[in-house]
């Protein structure tokens, strides 16, 4: 096992006073230390111990090369930038050379339990906790989608500083970190990287698990019971291939993994010929009754979530947050499934936790209606779907629609797929409009009042500031354009239809 000079120089501090002495390599160099003999010729890649005056400081170049000196300092007169170690203790040079071994026989053994993990398809878990003791700082392993695959060492810390906990998510700090530029910067890293405090409390080293030009994982000490050091990054790169190597075994494993409520919505979502009565089945399984009161909402996610993977961690959040819930990216959006039975709340009460998460995370989000059994799933995710769809359109300020306030916009919408909209309202409505637009009249104007007022003739006179009989006059003139006395109820609504579609058109043209 090789090892840097910032590594053996801490360890070496903590048991006697060192000092170093021009820039120390970082690379992991050096085999085990050899004692020095002058006339014997220099093996590279190697701490050499030595006394400082048995010397000769022609040997001291090139960055192959670190010398332990005992009692050295006075030589940095002589030596100038030359890179070493000095050691200043009682003890002899031998003692000084086993203290050296010793910290190559705790590291070396450390490294024989990671390759007898590895070799017997050991947890990740495992991997951690006989690593924890060689950092002296807590060990985390988290997806890129901020779910913890496993920890060391975090039981020690206050339950108030541990940001992120298997199977929960703190979507505050998710937050803060996916719009954090320094966050950008480090998910981009190939080395350790140096994570500041300000946002976890608690300065990191983080080094990214990269697989064929993916990242999915990565490698974390948080700087707890000790401050972090080079020696510490050195450690990092070396136990780095160790954890890539089980977690991603462990990742493709729970890919195939396909007996969850989440495959059985996927299904119901993708595959329209799904045999219905055996998906209930399936659901009735899994506690999802045919009795039990469902709803779904849809999640648009912003350009950051789907680049920070941070999808996952707003399933994750809601599935622990909200029992009873099945949620899971889908295409460019969120699903999730909620059984109002198993969740506890009434839809409002729903409703009223779930703002501000949907507000705090940047989201936008859609609800269906609320509907009894298994056989309308796909149909309240299409709902779901509308809602989020045409709110963002007709009210783009809002946080959450639903489908009941965009139902007849959708409607509006639909209609007009293949006929523009004027080529759909009632024919004689246009020859009303093009009445006023020549001789200056304000008959739909007049006649849209009435049906707004539900045919009250009082009450539209009043609300258009003209005398009774002026309106009953004007009236007469629209009734006899239509040819209609506007009795019918069909031909009311039609009217009222024809309105909303022109005033559609005239909004597209703008």
């Amino acid at each position: 096992m090789r090892l840097t000079a910032e590594l053996v120089l801490e360890k070496l501090k903590e048991k006697i006073k060192v000092s170093a002495f021009g820039n120390l390599s970082g690379r992991p160099s050096f085999g085990r230390p050899l004692l020095y003999e002058k006339d014997k010729a220099i093996r590279r890649g190697h701490f050499y111990a030595a006394q400082s005056d048995k010397v000769d400081e022609a040997v001291f170049y090139g960055e192959d090369i670190c010398f332990i000196l005992l009692n050295g300092s006075e030589g940095a007169r002589k030596l100038d930038e030359l890179p070493y170690i000095s050691v200043e203790t009682e003890e002899s040079l031998s003692w000084v050379l086993n203290e050296i071994q010793e910290i190559f026989d705790d590291l070396e053994e450390w490294k024989e339990k990671l390759e007898n993990i590895r070799n017997e398809n050991g947890s990740l878990e495992e991997l951690l906790q006989v690593s924890y003791p060689v950092f002296g700082n807590p060990l985390v392993v988290m997806g890129t989608d901020f779910t913890m695959k496993a920890q060391a060492g975090q039981k020690d810390m206050p339950e108030e500083s541990k940001i992120f906990e298997p199977g929960m998510v703190n979507m505050e700090y998710v937050n803060a970190l996916t719009q954090d530029a320094t966050y950008q910067e480090m998910q981009k890293a190939r080395e350790v990287f140096l994570f500041p405090e300000y946002i976890t409390g608690y300065r990191s080293f983080n080094l990214n698990l990269w697989e064929k030009e993916e990242c999915r994982f990565r490698l974390i000490e948080i700087e707890f019971q000790k401050k972090l050091t080079e020696g510490d990054s050195c450690l990092m790169e070396y136990l780095g291939p160790y954890v890539k190597h089980c977690v991603y075994g462990q990742q493709a494993v729970f890919q195939g993994d396909n007996n969850t409520l989440r495959r059985i919505f996927n299904t119901i979502l993708a595959d329209r010929t799904a045999d219905y009565m055996e998906i209930s089945q399936q659901l009735n399984a899994f506690g999802w009754e045919p009795e039990a009161k469902y709803m779904c909402m849809v999640f648009q996610i912003t350009y950051l979530d789907q680049r920070n993977l941070t999808a996952k961690a707003i399933c994750s959040y809601l599935e622990k947050n909200y029992p009873g819930t099945c949620s899971f990216p889908y295409g460019e959006e969120i699903v999730t499934f909620f059984n109002l039975d198993v969740v506890g709340d009434d839809v409002y009460e729903l409703e009223g936790r779930l703002k501000y998460f949907i507000r705090e995370s940047f989201l936008k989000a859609g609800y269906s209606w609320v509907m009894t059994g298994h056989g309308n799933l796909r149909r309240q995710y299409v709902q779901a779907c509308i809602a989020l769809d045409v709110g963002s359109r007709v009210n783009p300020y809002l946080w959450i629609h639903h489908f009941n306030e965009v139902a007849f916009s959708y409607i509006l919408e639909q209609s007009a797929r293949r006929l523009p909209g004027y080529m759909l309202c009632h024919e004689k409505l246009l020859e009303l409009q093009r009445i006023d637009e020549h001789q200056n009249t304000e008959y739909m104007k007049t006649l849209k009042v009435y049906l707004d007022e539900h045919l009250n003739a009082m009450q539209s006179a009043k609300k258009l500031y003209i005398h009774r009989s002026t309106f009953l006059y004007r009236l007469d003139k629209i009734k006899a354009v239509l040819e209609s006395n506007l009795e019918d109820p069909e031909e009311i609504l039609y009217l009222s239809f024809s309105f909303r579609l022109l005033d559609k058109e005239k909004r597209k043209k703008e």
